[in-house]
């Protein structure tokens, strides 16, 4: 699935996992190691690469890899 490479590799840049390495249960905070700016910032990252508009304080619920990737599929596309 390209979303979840492109996911992936963004991710990756952000925790010391490598894309390969990451599975969808693991948590952003706890396994990760994101911090509370690594996120925002993961957040304005995924908005432009995948053209949606996410909003922090509902995905702020999201605490998985697998939960990142159906709230992105999901997300209101952006013009």
């Amino acid at each position: 699935m390209k979303n979840e490479k492109v996911f992936k590799e963004l991710l990756a840049q952000y925790c010391s996992v490598e894309p390969q390495d990451m599975k969808d249960d693991m948590r952003l905070l706890e396994d990760l190691g994101l911090s509370s700016f690594d996120f925002m910032s993961l957040l304005g990252d995924l908005e432009d690469n995948f053209n949606v508009e996410l909003d922090p304080e509902t995905i702020g619920n999201v605490t998985t890899i697998g939960e990142a990737l159906s709230f992105i599929g999901g997300a209101r596309k952006t013009a």
